[in-house]
């Protein structure tokens, strides 16, 4: 992994085999960013769990062939969960599947592009009505 950072925003490249979440966590902690949001990513991964939120719970598939990642973006808060990513991702036949992202590896990288906000701060809380952890603004 790579990264470098220009004002607000910070550039990562992930290789072969890397554990999407984690590094992304890394680069938050050495980047010290705390709020923000994920604004693009690009590339490929294996091994992706996404779901689909169902009233309130998710349905988690993994695709584990490769596919090619068409939209990488999320927010970034102080909160639990600290990231909340959505991808779609594209297979060799082009349908393309999408939701939340629990995990995946990439195959053989991606390029995201970070945004971190320093004057705006979030977190997360948790609505009775939703089931989920919303975003709110500290």
């Amino acid at each position: 992994m790579q990264h470098r950072k220009d004002g607000n925003f910070v550039i990562v490249k992930l290789d072969e085999g890397e554990d999407i979440i984690k590094s992304l966590e890394k680069v938050l902690v050495e980047e010290n960013i705390k709020n923000g949001f994920i604004v693009s990513g690009i590339g490929a991964g294996v091994e992706l769990e996404i779901g689909y939120l169902r009233g309130k719970t998710y349905e988690r598939e993994i695709f584990s062939p490769p596919m090619e990642i068409t939209s990488f973006s999320g927010s970034i808060t102080e909160g639990d969960p600290k990231m909340h990513i959505h991808i779609n991702a594209a297979g060799p036949d082009h349908v393309t599947y999408g939701g939340h992202l629990f995990s995946g590896k990439t195959k053989p990288l991606m390029e995201i592009l970070l945004f971190s906000t320093e004057s705006i701060k979030m977190t997360r809380e948790l609505k009775e009505s939703s089931g989920m952890r919303e975003l709110k603004f500290l």
